[in-house]
């Protein structure tokens, strides 16, 4: 099982104000695989480790040594280090946590993997929303699917989400191969013509939720919507849902995992879930929950009402 974060308080130190009246959110931008990301490929493949889920496994590197070395040694990284730093998970409207794998993510990669056969997942599009280090959808691109990759900071998807998929690109052995975890990864070099292909199959996008979806408003809508620990910050969550709605497709499902309460923030899937019956245009229920007690974690599953308003 993966290393996760599982604190469910969120401190003054660890969260910085969340005061948003005077925020200027970032403006969304298309994320490539530059030079740079490929030249360091050798580093991410030295701090590279495997998750098996299921029949899928998923490289990803180890993020301590990467926020370690950006926090003290890199200009062009500014929101990452400013968070490494101030030791905070969120500055709001600078940084919203992306570097860090959340408790919620391994609910829905383990959701999907017992719940559903890797081939259905084949030709199917997919929006890793507020992706952080990319899991889910390097997950369902491993199984065949085609993935939008959307995280706040540019800086994340540079320096760790992008590098992940890349890994998963270059992996030797083929998913699900994998016996132990621990066991060394081997990885092939990547040529240009692997990243052709590859961006044939992912894109990735950085920015404000609803101004990414503006500037793909021409694109193709999404069968399936994977979102993770996005639901924190109560005022953010009509931007949740309006962006949800603009990219679901018609018959599309949307997967929200979160905590049914974030301590020190104030949302929680409760409160969330009054926000999604005051919207209106989402049908939604539980599809899976924690059997512990205490703070829980569950899975809402959302479609978009028909035309009847059913």
């Amino acid at each position: 099982m993966m290393r996760i974060l599982s604190t469910i308080f969120i401190t003054k130190r660890r969260i910085q104000d969340l005061s948003e009246e005077d925020l200027e959110w970032y403006k969304a931008e298309k994320v490539s695989i530059n030079t740079d990301i490929l030249d360091n490929f050798d580093v991410y493949k030295l701090n590279a480790k495997i998750l098996n889920v299921g029949d899928i496994s998923i490289h990803h590197i180890v993020t301590g040594y990467i926020l370690n070395h950006i926090a003290y040694n890199c200009e062009d990284n500014k929101d990452l280090a400013n968070a490494e730093q101030s030791h905070s998970d969120l500055i709001p409207g600078v940084y919203e946590g992306g570097a860090k794998i959340w408790e919620c993510t391994d609910d829905v990669l383990q959701y999907l993997a017992t719940n559903f056969k890797s081939q259905e997942w084949r030709g199917k599009r997919f929006l890793d929303l507020g992706c952080g280090v990319g899991l889910l959808g390097i997950y369902v691109y491993n199984c065949g699917g085609t993935v939008h990759f959307q995280d706040y900071n540019r800086d994340v998807l540079t320096q760790i989400t992008i590098p992940n998929v890349l890994l998963n690109l270059a992996a030797v052995k083929s998913v699900g191969d994998v016996e132990d975890s621990t066991e060394s990864p081997e990885y092939k070099e990547i040529q240009a013509a692997d990243v052709e292909l590859l961006e044939e199959e992912v894109e990735f996008y950085a920015g404000d939720w609803c101004k990414y979806a503006d500037i793909t408003s021409n694109s193709a809508k999404f069968d399936y919507i994977l979102t993770s620990e996005t639901i924190y910050n109560p005022k953010n969550q009509q931007k949740l849902l309006n962006t949800i709605y603009k990219k679901l497709s018609a018959n599309g499902v949307a997967l929200v995992a979160a905590k049914t309460y974030y301590f020190g923030v104030g949302g929680g899937l409760r409160q969330f879930e009054t926000v999604i019956t005051a919207d209106d245009r989402f049908q939604y229920k539980i599809v899976w929950s924690t059997s512990t007690e205490g703070i829980g974690r569950e899975i809402l599953e959302l479609k978009l009402k028909d035309v009847r308003g059913i």
